[in-house]
């Protein structure tokens, strides 16, 4: 057979290899177990490398620049509309609850908020997203002014007022002037600031939970304390929902969730909440002291009561005589209030028309806003040191 050298195989009988076959034996099995080597550096093997787990195709893509982090939907698209901008936030989740079931019921026949509300939020709604987003809360609490106000800065309730119906305590713990000349709470951009502040506030002393901290805003944050305080001693959870609190004890958080609930439904958002475009409405504007509010609204070509309007914190029509104020506008006015203001001087004291007298009034506190001696404002109007005014009631100014 020549060279050819037959291996027998058999169990028990092994060959004998001179030790040329040996290492030609060897090398052969070691080639055959190697793989191709593609790596062209030019570098050596490694003769001690581990065996390596099964390898994954590659698949090569064009290099891009490093991506940024996922932001919300609310975040990351642009918005043409407001209302959907909050409803995509989805910060707040509305939990299955049977007093929510209950105000959605209310939302079919236009009992859940005044159904001329979500078109009252256009003049103010762009500003009350952009304080929520540059605070890094959530875009839902937009929505408490509907259920608060119904969107109109103008409105009083018991013990509140405003957008917000901050108290007159609150509104001044939190840097708002709330006197007898100008109410704070009722000038929509400074009241939601304060708003914001105060709902953090509760925010972080309710354990970073912000059911709460709506319901604390609405009921009290001491009625909120003595219902946690009864679950603590009783072992039970502490969180809002475990409280068992009902409607009639937190009546605005049940309805903000029922509110959320109607516009993240495109059905009831399409039939409750009409289009606000994703742009700022109104400026602002600093005013000279002692202007009335209609001059500045017949210097600009506008009407007197839509100024009034966007205005309510001027108790009286007019800029108080004394501290720096700013009046709301709307954007396409303002070049005309800037070349008016040349113009706008201050009133003479005393020459203001008639004022209306209001709740709380005194004459000397009348005189004092308008300034002019009481002798005078006592002289217009035939009145003497002792005499009476009651709500409503004309005073003649000049």
């Amino acid at each position: 057979m020549g060279n050819t050298v037959i291996l027998d195989t058999l169990p028990g009988r092994r060959p004998a290899l001179s030790k040329g076959w040996f290492v030609l034996l060897l090398t052969l099995t070691i080639l055959a177990g190697c793989q191709v080597n593609t790596d062209t550096s030019g570098e050596p093997w490694e003769t001690d490398a581990q065996p390596q787990p099964e390898q994954v195709p590659l698949v090569v893509k064009e290099a891009t620049a490093p991506s940024e982090p996922a932001l919300p939907e609310a975040e990351a698209k642009a918005y043409q509309n407001l209302w959907q901008k909050i409803a995509d936030a989805q910060t707040i989740a509305v939990p299955s609850h049977s007093e929510v079931t209950y105000f959605l019921g209310l939302n079919r026949n236009n009992g859940l908020f005044p159904i001329n509300a979500p078109a009252a939020a256009e003049p103010w709604l762009y500003d009350i997203i952009s304080e929520l987003e540059a605070r890094d809360m959530p875009l839902e609490l937009a929505l408490l002014p509907l259920i608060e106000s119904g969107y109109h800065p103008g409105v009083k309730g018991l013990g509140g007022a405003g957008l917000w119906q901050l108290s007159a305590q609150t509104g001044r713990n939190h840097h708002l002037r709330v006197n007898q000349s100008f109410d704070g709470r009722l000038d929509p951009i400074p009241a939601t600031r304060a708003a914001l502040d105060y709902l953090l506030y509760l925010y972080e002393m309710f354990n970073n939970d912000w059911l709460s901290a709506v319901a604390a805003y609405n009921m009290g944050e001491g009625k909120l304390k003595t219902a946690i305080e009864r679950n603590r001693r009783k072992g039970k959870a502490e969180d809002f929902l475990a409280l068992g609190l009902s409607r009639n004890q937190a009546p605005t958080l049940y309805k903000w969730l029922a509110a959320l609930a109607v516009l993240r439904d495109p059905q009831t958002q399409s039939a409750s909440f009409p289009p606000i475009a994703n742009a700022p409405v109104l400026a602002r504007e600093a005013v000279p002291n002692g202007v009335a509010l209609s001059n500045i609204a017949q210097a600009m070509g506008m009407s007197a009561k839509e100024l009034s309007r966007l205005n309510p914190a001027f108790r009286d029509g007019i800029v108080p005589f004394s501290g720096k104020y700013q009046i709301n506008l709307p954007e396409s006015r303002l070049p005309a209030l800037n070349a008016a203001l040349v113009n706008l001087r201050p009133s003479t004291p005393g020459k203001g028309g008639s004022y209306q007298v209001k709740s709380g009034d005194t004459l000397s506190g009348i005189a004092k806003r308008h300034g002019m001696r009481l002798d005078k404002l006592l002289s217009l109007n035939g009145l003497n040191m002792k005499s009476i005014i009651k709500p409503g009631q004309q005073l003649r100014l000049e």
